[in-house]
């Protein structure tokens, strides 16, 4: 069951004139391919692709599929940031670390944007392009492993996306805390709570997406890595030392169903990500920690895209930006 939370900001209006036009479209699936490495095999496992550095440790995939959700999630943080990067109020700085960097979009994207910094991207994954800006690289590693980075040395940590993924989050704070120079920034983007809200009580437990999201935040829970965090964002970074927290909620509506346009240009964009997300979160966790069948899993997730694209489920994702400084006198 959600978690209630603090409504800030007015109530997603229903469309009452929705029409099938107002849907996504979603292409064929891509293709998946291995990238060529002598060094790293990737593992596979019911039609999908997984990382083999630290097998298991994340439950998501990292094929073709799965890298083009990452980048359309890409675009919808930046349109809930009005086409900017981060917030942090950042002042020239030289170096960056991206962890979780994923495909490697917002670490490029970071580099063309302030050419004079040197931006680092770290995953368990070496999916990213090779043609990159000159002032990026990109390193196969482990966010939980203890780090290499020498202390006080980087401007500004970028996290994003990592529910799910992450077991011990205070050992993963304290280690950008350290690795952070004194008056450096932290950045977190992840979802207040791995599960969809509703403002008319649309979203109740005779929905497959209830039934889908219960399943996979006990399995994730199981697993030691759950989706949703013990605590919330804003006291583990406080914990952590950091200091001149702000945050900031957005509401991610999932389907065209919102009346304002804004709204369903997310949701839009978020059905897109949610047409192949449903299978990235819970194929795995489902099978391996539930040991559910994966006929009935694939047919769970076929009912939470039926619903989604029905717009009578009026859902949304609740996602929280956190960003907090070290203290200058650290």
């Amino acid at each position: 069951m959600p978690t209630p939370f603090d409504k800030e900001g007015p109530t997603l209006e229903v469309d009452p004139k929705q029409e099938e036009t107002d849907y996504y479209e979603s292409g064929s699936e891509s293709e998946t391919t291995s990238l060529s490495s002598s060094v790293l095999h990737y593992e596979y496992e019911n039609g999908r692709r997984y990382h083999a550095y630290r097998a298991g440790t994340y439950a998501l995939p990292n094929d073709e599929t799965e890298q083009d959700r990452l980048d359309m999630m890409h675009h919808i943080y930046l349109l809930l940031l009005g086409g900017q990067l981060y917030s942090a109020p950042l002042d020239n700085p030289q170096r960056v670390l991206d962890i979780g960097t994923g495909t490697g979009i917002w670490a490029i994207d970071f580099a063309d944007n302030c050419a004079s910094a040197e931006v680092i991207g770290t995953d368990l994954s070496p999916i990213q392009p090779k043609w990159v800006p000159p002032n990026v690289q990109f390193l196969v590693d482990d966010a939980e492993s203890d780090w290499t980075f020498s202390k006080n040395s980087f401007d500004y940590i970028h996290l994003r996306g990592l529910c799910g993924g992450i077991e011990d989050w205070p050992h993963l704070l304290n280690q950008s805390y350290e690795t952070l120079k004194p008056g450096g920034y932290i950045e977190s983007f992840e979802f207040h709570n791995f599960n969809l809200f509703s403002d008319d009580g649309t979203y109740n437990s005779s929905t497959a997406m209830w039934r889908y999201y219960d399943l996979i935040n006990k399995a994730a829970a199981k697993s030691g890595r759950p989706l949703t965090p013990k605590e919330p964002f804003r006291k583990t970074i406080a914990d952590a030392g950091f200091v001149n927290l702000t945050e900031k909620k957005f509401k991610l509506p999932l389907g065209t169903w919102p009346a304002e346009q804004k709204m369903k240009e997310l949701g839009r964009w978020f059905a897109l990500v949610g047409d192949s997300g449903f299978e990235a979160h819970g194929l795995a966790l489902l099978t391996r920690v539930l040991n559910m069948d994966v006929k009935e899993v694939r047919k769970l997730m076929d009912d939470c895209r039926a619903e989604v694209k029905g717009r009578k489920v009026h859902g949304y994702g609740v996602l929280c930006l956190v960003v907090a400084q070290k203290p200058l006198d650290a």
